[in-house]
């Protein structure tokens, strides 16, 4: 969050020499400039209404501060009127220090002023500082109204402030907005924010009037504390529902990972007649790709064309990961090229995409492209880029993607870039690097276990029992390790203490649970676990498996001659 100075005497701001966007207050603009009998004086009230108008149709930052210098000029800077609107536009200008500097020449502030700073902070994020001139306002006398609330008790979601957002309920109540729908509301969120949803709750059933967004709110909260039936039955009492309604609940249902209950709703939704939005698709698509369902993954996709829904860096990115993730990298590549504008979050995409395919060189050269762009190499591009290396063994390359991170990006290396990297050397044989990293940052048991599975891999037991031992120290409860630990007495032909392994866990009741598989054939998702006999067509599975299996067996055919 950047600071913010607070300058009490700022200096006035430059005029700009531009001549396009001169500014003449008379009259008569058209008049010839040689021709100074037609400029008629304007009274005070005429030059802050066409400073406000002036204001209304800026837009560039050249263009404001020109006009910031014809206010001052004019002498209308301390008019409330002009100066809230001139301060909204610099806040919206992302200048926030103009703005402020607008603000402490005010000799007296009205409530819409203080309203226009401590919304302007807020959408910037600048939360602390919105909430340190809340109190300033109450400080200096004036009283807040209506609007000014939402604001601060936005900022108190952000920062999880329980004690400030409370303070400001008490407020709320003993100035009268709590019949206000609009206020009670942003009360719903901020309680959500901060998982208090017995006092959401209690909002919720005083207020006198609730409308769809009140509704919307309070589901969100249930949501949001993983109370997904509570949230199902307030969606259901709902009295009208909108996109967002429908998208709340879909969405819960994907992040507690129910993807099939969403896709459900989703098409429950397109029944109701109820036209999905950008926020719906992208949605639905992370349910589409945590489930594997190409196919239908490829009609959202169509639906989005038929319904001109714009394929932008939000979309996209959705529709790269889902193409990915359903193993369709050519698509996820033919989609990431279509983004005219395309932001980290795209490139981010598509080098996880190609890391889970293993193509590492293909997911170089977009990293370089991302590099050239200048769009921001974050964190995450550096764990998809390491996963890239470590998925198709590109080890020397990796070393030096992590290498450089601090010094050519400026990015502190995280326990997810740790894991990569001892993965990557673990799975090279690259032992000794892999205990130094190990070693030297306190790894956690994920990042033991990936070299742990390496030692397995490459038969090394005495490392292999030396990690597991410290594995068991960090979780104990970890039923894997146990797994571990068996296989890799199997992989040095240790059979009798792979058994032993094998009974301690029967006897800890902790055994391993079977993974599953599925497939998506016309639409329907068929799970199967190893075992397992309650598909409706499990006989003829088993039986052509059993056939395929025989065939296998089969010497190979003679080529002809």
């Amino acid at each position: 969050m950047p600071s913010i100075a607070f300058s009490k005497h700022p200096q006035l701001l430059p005029i700009p020499r531009n001549n396009n966007n001169n500014i003449s207050y008379c009259k008569n603009n058209t008049s010839d400039s040689n021709n100074n009998k037609n400029h008629i004086p304007l009274s005070t009230r005429q030059l802050e209404n066409h400073a406000f108008s002036l204001l209304q149709s800026c837009n560039s930052f050249a263009h404001l501060t020109q006009i910031h210098a014809h206010i001052i000029r004019h002498s209308i800077y301390h008019n409330n009127f002009v100066a809230t609107k001139l301060v909204s536009s610099y806040f919206s200008s992302h200048n926030p220090s103009y703005a402020l500097c607008v603000f402490e020449e005010m000799p007296h502030p009205n409530t819409f002023l203080w309203n226009a700073v401590i919304k302007g902070l807020v959408n910037l994020n600048s939360h602390q500082e919105a909430l340190i001139f809340y109190s300033r306002m109450l400080a200096r006398g004036s009283e807040p109204d209506r609007l000014t609330f939402p604001f601060t008790l936005k900022a108190c979601s952000k920062l999880l402030a329980a004690e400030e957002g409370e303070a400001l309920h008490g407020q709320i109540l003993k100035l009268g907005f709590g019949s206000d729908v609009y206020t009670q509301t942003s009360l719903l969120d901020f309680y959500g924010s901060c998982n208090d949803i017995s006092a959401a709750c209690h909002v919720f059933n005083r207020m006198p009037e609730r409308d769809v967004v009140s509704w919307n709110a309070i589901v969100a909260c249930c949501v949001r504390c993983g109370l997904m039936e509570l949230g199902k039955e307030l969606f259901e009492e709902m009295p009208v529902k909108n996109v967002s309604s429908w998208t709340t609940m879909i969405g819960g249902f994907v992040h507690i990972g129910s993807t099939r209950e969403a896709l459900a709703l989703f098409h429950r939704m397109q029944m109701d007649g109820v036209k999905p939005d950008k926020m719906t698709i992208v949605t639905v698509l992370s349910a589409v790709a945590d489930l594997g369902m190409l196919d239908f993954g490829k009609w959202v996709h169509d639906y989005v064309k038929k319904n001109e829904i714009e394929i932008n860096a939000f979309v996209g990115t959705a529709l790269i990961d889902m193409y990915a993730k359903c193993g369709s990298i050519q698509e996820a590549r033919i989609v990431f090229d279509g983004i005219s504008l395309k932001t980290i979050s795209c490139y981010n995409a598509m080098i996880m995409g190609l890391a889970i395919h293993a193509l590492g060189e293909e997911a170089i050269s977009v990293f370089r492209e991302a590099e050239r762009m200048g769009i921001g190499i974050d964190n995450v591009t550096m764990i998809a880029i390491l996963s890239a290396c470590r998925h198709s063994g590109l080890v020397e390359e990796g070393v030096r993607f992590f290498n450089s991170m601090k010094e050519g990006f400026g990015i502190e290396a995280k326990m997810e870039h740790y894991r990569c990297m001892v993965d990557l050397l673990g799975r090279a044989g690259w032992f000794d690097e892999a205990m130094e990293m190990v070693e030297s940052i306190e790894a956690d048991s994920i990042a033991l276990g990936t070299l742990a599975f390496a030692c397995q891999i490459h038969g090394n037991v005495g490392l292999g029992e030396k990690l597991m031992s410290t594995i068991s120290m960090l979780d104990p409860s970890d039923c894997g390790l146990l797994v571990l630990k068996s296989k890799l007495y199997a992989a040095d032909g240790k059979w009798e203490e792979a058994a032993k392994v094998r009974r301690l866990m029967k006897d800890r009741g902790n055994e391993k649970k079977p993974g599953s598989s599925w497939i998506e054939v016309n639409n329907v998702i068929h799970e199967f676990v190893a075992g397992d006999d309650s598909h409706p067509y499990s006989k003829e599975i088993y039986s052509k498996l059993a056939e395929l299996s025989e065939q296998m067996k089969l010497p190979a055919p003679m080529k002809p001659k």
